[in-house]
């Protein structure tokens, strides 16, 4: 496996959750068969986990994010 520290560093994206605009910090990981998601943090507290479905859709792997505001931080990371 890769060390996605250093292929895939981590980033930050700004999204508008809950009606207000806040910068998320992006940290890429990867499942142990090679899936990337991403780990999504808002300040110290990690606000979700997300990763993009076969059929191009944003999945909610933990969270409690709506699906606008994860399709929203899905969209800001694939404009990266």
């Amino acid at each position: 496996m890769a060390d996605l520290e250093l292929h895939n560093p981590e980033f930050k994206i700004t999204v508008s959750l809950s009606g207000a605009e806040k910068t998320i910090t992006v940290k890429p990981d990867e499942t142990s068969d090679g899936v990337e998601y991403y780990i999504c943090f808002s300040g110290s507290d990690k606000i979700t986990q997300i990763r993009l479905d076969e059929d191009g859709t944003w999945d909610q792997m933990w969270g409690e994010l709506s699906p606008e505001e994860v399709n929203a931080i899905g969209s800001a990371i694939q404009q990266k």
